[in-house]
């Protein structure tokens, strides 16, 4: 336990620090934005342009250093508020986090490693004696690693730390994109443009999550979906010419959840099945399919979401805010209320 503490406090992983941030951050151009930057055959880029197109990428290494940056901020703060406390109790800090950490890390049960087995036994290679120990030591970790932040949080509020540090603006970027199948409010203030690939895990997920964003702003937001198969991906491509194929039959929603909701079986056979299973008119759908036409269309989408920096599925565009991966609720309705409010 010693040990198990004293690495604790070196890692000193405080999640739960509250942060009043000072989000004056932008991604703007140094210098002259009129500045050219290249040339060729008589075309001239400027530095504004160059910005724009590295827009994205640049927002995604200021947010790594804007991360690297808070984990070391917590771990100072937490060393200071840990050092205080341990000096006012007149112990050393590996004694203060003994005993306040293994006085609240309650002992891990066999009916703990039981559950927990049950619940990963498809992803690990072997039986339940051959893990048990391993569960049995993640778990306490855990465990323990759970009563240390309950224990840091609460010297935290009496602390009144207070954190200013410049949170990266997101960039809104420009899209020019073709008219894809859409739900929400026609008119609404907030438009969600989603590029995604139907053999994606993660895309899966966030799928539940903005049909519960949906479904709490009503008219106010609207969903458009865009197509981004990625090459590893052999099966998404014809999933998304399907797709589009039933959004001629004004299927589109109901035929893309059935998707998402059968992503290990996406070949041809699968997908007519779905079509004729949502009562398709499945001779239109055969020959939309077996056509290609819609083919045109997919690699059109994919242009537009590399041309707007898409660099991974899912990733969203609010109002053209990027918003990368399978991200909390929270954080979509973050930007949202952002755009709501504004005037």
């Amino acid at each position: 336990m010693k040990k198990l503490i004293y690495s604790l406090f070196l890692v000193l992983s405080l999640t739960s620090l509250r942060f009043a941030y000072a989000d004056t951050s932008s991604l703007s151009c140094d210098g002259d934005p009129n500045k050219i930057v290249a040339e060729v055959f008589g075309r001239k880029i400027t530095e504004a342009e160059l910005h724009q197109a590295l827009s994205v990428d640049l927002y995604e290494l200021q947010s790594n250093i804007f991360e690297l940056k808070k984990k070391k901020i917590e771990e100072m703060v937490g060393k200071i508020v840990l050092e205080k406390e341990a000096t006012r109790r007149k112990i050393s800090v590996n004694e203060l986090l003994e005993r306040e950490v293994q006085r609240n890390t309650k002992k891990v049960s066999d009916k703990d490693v039981d559950k927990f087995y049950e619940q990963q036994k498809e992803n690990l290679k072997g039986t339940k004696e051959q893990y048990t120990e391993r569960i049995r030591n993640f778990l306490q970790n855990e465990r323990a690693n759970e009563a240390y932040q309950k224990y840091v949080e609460r010297l935290k509020k009496t602390a009144r730390a207070q954190v200013h540090l410049e949170k990266p603006e997101r960039p809104r970027v420009t899209l020019n994109l073709t008219p894809a199948p859409s739900k929400g409010g026609e008119n609404a203030k907030v438009k969600i443009i989603e590029f995604s690939d139907f053999e994606c895990p993660f895309c899966g997920g966030l799928t539940k999550t903005l049909d519960k964003v949906l479904k709490k702003y009503g008219r106010a937001v609207s969903l458009s979906f865009k197509a981004f198969p990625l090459s590893r991906h052999a099966n998404a491509p014809l999933a998304h010419q399907a797709s589009l194929c039933a959004h001629d039959q004004g299927k589109f929603w109901p035929y893309h959840d059935k998707l998402f909701e059968s992503q290990q079986a996406l070949q041809r056979a699968d997908l007519e099945k779905y079509a004729e299973n949502l009562k398709l008119d499945l001779t239109k759908f055969k020959q939309c399919l077996a056509s290609g036409e819609k083919f045109a269309k997919l690699q059109k989408e994919l242009l537009e979401g590399q041309e707007a920096g898409v660099r991974s599925t899912p990733t969203l565009f609010i109002n053209g805010k990027i918003v990368v991966g399978n991200v909390p609720q929270e954080a979509i309705e973050e930007v949202i209320n952002e755009e709501l409010t504004k005037k």
